[in-house]
């Protein structure tokens, strides 16, 4: 019943969201009224504080006898004083301070040196240009965390000025005004994004939400120090008030859309509130604000609790901002209802994460250590997740209660999944990829998959590098063609997510989200776990791929790839075939014949054993020559970026990247060869501990049959026997 139950709330939640963006498809042109959100004068602004409250008292009364100038001076002396104890802000008043704190990066923005965290800036002498500097991500604030640091570990007044001075740059390069004619998508986000190398608009939907934050938390850090005046608190105060406001009329949407913006904006909400809570609206705010929350936890994660954008790097963000701020609002409301849901979007960062601590990254950027991906406080609160915080302190009891995730008997919905030996650090551990695309930040990785091995990473996922940069020397990719993962090309097509007919019009659009349960084969014994799903190259190719993966008594791994199709080859006629491993870029690469032998620095070895199948492996590192794609939309193209532009290079295999300005050449493994369809290509991928010898490798035998192949795979003094064929597998139980 619970399952079903799962079943109608994700259908509904899809029906109800779909509904949403049809129902704004049209809402570009409606702009809010100024006076939603725009106060004419400083009395307008002070008689939005709230009403009630002894401590506004005198501020009222001075209203009432229309002393403006006194009411703002005895409101910002109360503001001043008032305890800020919020968990949305930052406490200040408890962060130790370091008088040794290194302030180069402060000093370096206070002459003139700036970024964006992509982009780097030199401020000219006649001060910053708010319209045409290449720092896109400018409006965000991204500056003022650094200088937040500086100041309040010196108390060196020149910070607190710059933070002042930068704002009000800001105030005057876009006036509020401005605010009241944006552009917004069909999905209701105002827009304002304008190139890679040029100030995205305040307004855009990534802008408004890191710099209502930061400018919250600046102005708890400043508001007690004499230097900034009581006029320049107010002036920034109206301004952060009004910009939150004009973000109301957008936050709703921008939630049921289910985009990491929608997050992004209820992250904002609470410093804001927690600033503001001498005003009337803050109260409204902060409960929309609760459910909205539990709009999102619905709608932007599967029932097995995988964010639905599907990018790991991205999605572990999101999670941990979700869980963040349920914690933060049990204040105002009971999240007994969610509680189950929190505990599945926990379970899903740490199931995919592999022993030596950083999740695959799938899909745009690095993920990182799965404590990014969890909030610890809440952990603390959960009895039923002790495993998980236990985990996350780098404790071992108690452990986990699973080794393969989703769970036997659990629904699949993301198509993700993990199989390990144990939760050692020197475990076995791969992770697949079987589900749909995702929301945003797609990459051609249906069907690729990672291992990481006795304390070693070897096959990885290649992450992207930053989105843009102005370093002379950047070479940037989001590497996200098929051809660069684990994954196999039929004829020179690689994967893509879309496909044009003849007459230009779409006759193929794989599902981005999943509204009903996977129906992928995740079947587990005592002494294996065995996955399949597939691929379909229609209409490009009349080609089917179907990949098969046993994980054999927790020791080994057997990989099947079965192409099938005909038609686009002449028939009988051979088809190029090519089956990538990219591996980590400090795996070393040798070949024994057929056989690839990766060792890791500390001398864990990973054997890729070929056992049917007669194509070649070949080693490319770094490869700079344009190589052709498919993705995204079915157009064969030598870009891997759609908008291609210096610093983005075309390129061929043989690179992973962090979130810098580079990618790192790194050894991939490319078998190749002809094959006339069908086709199989069966591999063992089989581990070595540091010191274990080649001849530990299992002996696995197979026998050809009128009923299929039989396959006999060693398990601890026993045998596993699968049979396979072009339709299907199965294991002896």
């Amino acid at each position: 019943m619970g399952e079903d139950c799962d079943l109608l709330m994700w259908t509904a939640i899809t029906v109800l969201v779909v509904a949403f963006t049809l129902c704004h498809a049209g809402i570009g042109s409606a702009d809010p009224p100024a006076e939603d959100f725009i106060f004419p004068d400083r009395e307008a602004f002070l008689r939005e504080l709230r009403p009630d409250g002894v401590e506004l008292a005198a501020v009222r009364g001075a209203l009432e006898r229309g002393e403006v100038e006194e009411a703002g001076e005895v409101f910002i002396a109360h503001f001043r004083g008032r305890p800020l104890d919020s968990p949305f802000l930052r406490d200040w008043e408890q962060l130790p301070r370091d008088l040794e704190y290194n302030t180069s990066r402060a000093d370096g923005l206070l002459a003139g040196d700036f970024f964006d965290g992509y982009s780097t800036y030199t401020v000219p002498e006649t001060g910053i240009d708010w319209d045409g500097a290449p720092l896109t991500c400018l409006t965000r604030f991204p500056v003022l965390p650094t200088l937040n640091n500086a100041f309040h570990h010196t108390r060196d007044p020149k910070y607190l000025r710059f933070i002042v001075d930068h704002v009000f740059e800001y105030m005057q390069a876009y006036p509020i005004e401005r605010f009241a004619d944006v552009e917004v998508d069909s999905r209701g986000f105002p827009q304002g994004w304008r190139g890679s190398f040029q100030v995205a608009l305040p307004w855009h939907w990534s802008m408004v939400s890191h710099r209502l934050s930061h400018m919250a938390n600046s102005i708890a850090l400043i508001r007690a120090h004499p230097q900034v005046s009581d006029d320049e608190l107010l002036q920034m105060l109206q301004r952060l008030y009004e910009e939150t406001r004009w973000l109301q009329i957008y936050i709703g949407g921008m939630v049921e859309s289910l985009h990491n913006g929608g997050m992004g904006a209820m992250n904002a909400m609470g410093p804001v509130a927690a600033l503001l809570v001498d005003f009337e609206k803050t109260e409204q705010w902060a409960a929309r604000n609760v459910e909205l929350l539990n709009t999102y936890i619905d709608g932007a994660f599967y029932p097995d609790g995988s964010c639905i954008e599907l990018t790991t790097a991205y999605s572990m963000s999101v999670a941990r901002s979700t869980q963040a701020s349920a914690h933060a609002m049990r204040e105002y409301a009971d999240f007994t209802s969610v509680r189950p849901r929190l505990a599945e979007i926990v379970t899903s960062v740490l199931a995919l994460s592999a022993p030596t601590g950083s999740l695959p990254s799938f899909g745009d950027h690095y993920a990182g250590h799965f404590t990014r991906g969890v909030h610890e406080p809440l952990l603390e609160e959960m009895e039923e997740l002790a495993w998980a915080l236990a985990m996350v302190r780098g404790q071992t009891e108690p452990p986990p209660p699973f080794t393969v995730w989703p769970v036997p008997g659990q629904q699949q919905w993301s198509g993700y999944y993990s199989m390990r030996s144990d939760w050692t650090p020197d475990a076995l551990f791969m992770m697949l990829d079987g589900g749909p695309w995702g929301t945003s930040h797609r990459h051609g990785d249906r069907l690729s998959f990672v291992v990481t091995a006795h304390g070693a990473d070897f096959i990885v996922d290649p992450s992207s590098t930053k989105y843009h940069d102005n370093s002379p020397d950047a070479f940037l990719s989001k590497l996200n063609a098929g051809f660069l993962h684990n994954t196999v090309t039929v004829d020179g097509v690689d994967q893509f997510e879309s496909a044009l007919g003849e007459d230009g019009e779409t006759v193929r659009k794989v599902p981005r989200l999943a509204t009903e349960p996977l129906q992928n084969t995740w079947e587990h014994g005592t002494r294996h776990s065995l996955w399949i799903s597939d691929f379909s190259f229609a209409p490009v190719l009349d080609a089917r791929w179907e990949r098969r993966v046993i994980f054999a008594d927790n020791s080994y791994w057997l990989l099947q790839d079965v192409i099938v199709g005909e038609g686009f080859a002449g028939a009988g006629e051979a088809v190029a075939l090519e089956q990538n491993f990219q591996f980590a870029r400090d795996i070393e690469i040798e070949f024994d014949g057929p056989i690839t032998i990766a060792t890791a620095p500390n001398g864990a070895r990973l054997v890729l054993l070929p056992l049917e199948g007669t194509l070649r492996p070949t080693l490319t590192i770094g490869d700079e020559t344009p190589h052709q794609t498919w993705w995204p939309d079915g157009v064969p193209r030598t870009e891997q970026w759609l908008y291609m532009k210096p610093p983005y290079r075309a390129h061929g295999r043989g690179w992973t990247a962090r979130f810098t300005h580079d990618m790192f050449p790194s050894p991939a493994v490319t078998h190749v060869g002809e094959a006339v369809l069908p086709k199989t290509l069966t591999m063992a991928i089989i581990p070595l501990a540091p010191g274990q010898d080649l001849s530990d490798l299992p002996e696995i035998t197979h026998t050809v049959t009128a009923a299929g192949t039989i396959w006999q795979l060693p398990v601890a003094g026993a045998t596993l026997e699968v049979t396979t064929t072009e339709e299907g597998c199965a294991i002896a139980q």
